[in-house]
């Protein structure tokens, strides 16, 4: 039986490096970049409402999501969702969706709305989690707007 476990993490997590590999070899950047703004203490998901999580399958890291105040909008109550990555094995089994449902938990409490600057391939995954496309902005192509 496969057991799930969804818990705060960092890039110094044993199997961090394993997970950032192969991110880069299916060309995304995401953990890389996590991994450096973490290393320089640019951004260590430790403002109040943020976090980082890791998703762990009988042990194993599977998937990361971090949930940040967004960097790019000038509203103090905008969240952005940063660096979601599932394993290429485990995708379309539900980590994506419990790892994310989780992250953004308790959103409300802090965000008004949440952004997330999603790759094309994630477009769908997005879209079924409430997400709406977002036209004209730069750095955002999705976004949620929390309820309380």
């Amino acid at each position: 039986m496969m057991r799930l476990l969804i818990e705060p993490i960092t890039p110094a997590e044993p199997g961090y490096i394993a997970l950032k590999t192969e991110s880069l070899t299916h060309h995304f950047n995401m953990l890389r970049r996590l991994e450096e703004s973490w290393l320089r203490g640019e951004n260590q998901f430790n403002a109040p409402g943020e976090k980082l999580l890791g998703a762990f399958l009988n042990g194993r890291l599977v998937g990361i999501c971090g949930l940040n105040r967004d960097p790019f909008s000038q509203l103090p109550r905008a969240g952005r969702i940063r660096h979601l990555y599932i394993s290429k094995a485990w995708r379309r089994a539900g980590i994506g969706k419990q790892l994310l449902t989780t992250v953004m938990a308790d959103a409300s409490i802090w965000f008004d709305f949440l952004n997330t600057h999603a790759p094309q391939a994630a477009h769908g995954f997005y879209h079924k989690m409430g997400f709406v496309p977002v036209i004209g902005e730069s750095r955002v192509t999705h976004r949620l707007f929390c309820s309380v």
